[in-house]
């Protein structure tokens, strides 16, 4: 038996409505997997039989706006730690799944997003223009004791703090073969209901509507999709890409033109500081909890090199929520992440002379001086 026909430790996640009709390839393409969880969104078709025949594991569930739902439901449940998120348009070639193979027999220590290529095809065919007119990086490898499953709309999965990004490099055959669109009718409806979704994240991020936003930045989006984006050079079909890009993003803004009303409606209408800073301090809580995690494994870990691949993903997790906090000005939840952070002298060192000297100007300026004499202390014992 060749290694690609094995079972091997790595679970599969899959949902569909109404797309028998694709999905038999789809699940071929992942049978080296010893776990194939299906889920069935009230499909009237032949999804049924197709995944009884294929899936270890098949599930009915009512049907949902956004395939973010069913991650954070089923995720947590999956036996593996290796595994895959894959919609029933996609196609795993042999050359991705040896690949695939290969990397979680000797993976990278803290890496738990790892991308691969896809190409993207429009009923039946590549584009000219935009993003889809070579192969793309995607996410489709996950490592579960690295991720954060939430249910927001296109970043419902996160790495958690010391954890990364990593690929498996393109070579020309190796990649997960994408038929997202068969017509211009599942574009709009596949762009109605994700945009529905985008008003929380648009929440999330501090945005608050109003009329004019929502109207220059859909025309903005319709000619950066034309021009930049060089869809013109698809002719009719370009110009009806580009209006769909400003679609979602007019449908978008609607969203959270509906969203701020409910909350309005409830009396939970908040500032988009105080947005922002909850976001913030979730982010440092969960920071927190990693850290012990991280601690832990570097302390257990006699290897030198893999000692320092650790200590450089978890700097690079710190760089990027201290400089968030201290965008937003949020100096007490900053001095916590750095206090927990300068667990050893490699950290503190890394702490003084990558962090705070850069910032050192900004949190000078801030008028922050707590902070300030936090840091000066903190540099002196470097």
């Amino acid at each position: 038996m060749s290694e690609i026909h094995k079972k091997l430790p790595i679970s599969v996640l899959i949902a569909s409505h109404n797309e028998g009709h694709l999905l038999e390839e789809c699940l071929k393409s992942v049978e080296f997997c010893d776990e194939i969880v299906g889920v069935n969104l009230e499909s009237s078709d032949n999804t049924k039989g197709i995944m009884e025949k294929y899936c270890t594991t098949y599930v009915e569930h009512k049907r949902v706006p956004i395939i973010e739902e069913i991650h954070q439901v089923f995720i947590p449940k999956l036996k593996n730690d290796w595994f895959i998120l894959i919609d029933p348009d996609e196609r795993i070639r042999p050359e991705l799944a040896s690949d695939i193979i290969q990397y979680i027999q000797n993976p990278e220590p803290f890496k738990s997003l790892i991308r691969v290529y896809l190409m993207y095809y429009f009923r039946g065919k590549m584009l000219k223009g935009g993003p889809y007119n070579k192969p793309i990086r995607g996410r489709l490898l996950f490592y579960k004791p690295g991720i954060d499953v939430s249910n927001k709309v296109h970043t419902g999965i996160t790495a958690k703090a010391g954890y990364g990004i990593s690929e498996i490099p393109f070579t020309g055959k190796n990649y997960d073969e994408h038929f997202w669109c068969n017509s211009w009718k599942q574009l709009r409806d596949k762009h109605t209901r994700y945009a529905d979704g985008e008003g929380k994240v648009l929440y999330a991020q501090g945005k608050r509507y109003n009329f004019i936003s929502q109207l220059t930045k859909g025309v903005s989006r319709f000619f950066n999709a034309y021009f930049q984006q060089a869809y013109y050079k698809d002719g009719w079909t370009g110009i009806l890409f580009a209006y769909n890009e400003a679609r979602y993003v007019w449908l978008s803004w609607k969203s959270l033109n509906h969203y701020q009303n409910l909350l309005s409606r409830t009396g939970n209408l908040q500032t988009p500081q105080h947005v922002i800073l909850a976001s913030l301090q979730d982010r440092v809580d969960t920071f927190l909890k990693t850290t012990e995690e991280i601690k832990n494994t570097y302390h257990q870990t006699v290897e030198k090199s893999i000692q320092e691949s650790i200590l450089n993903q978890y700097q690079k997790s710190l760089h990027r929520l201290v400089n968030d906090l201290l965008e937003q000005n949020a100096f007490d939840l900053a001095k916590i992440a750095i206090e927990t952070a300068a667990f050893n002298t490699n950290m503190q060192a890394y702490i003084a002379n990558h962090i705070l000297l850069d910032r050192l100007k900004l949190i000078q300026m801030s008028g922050s001086f707590k902070l300030v004499r936090f840091i000066s202390n903190f540099l002196r014992k470097q």
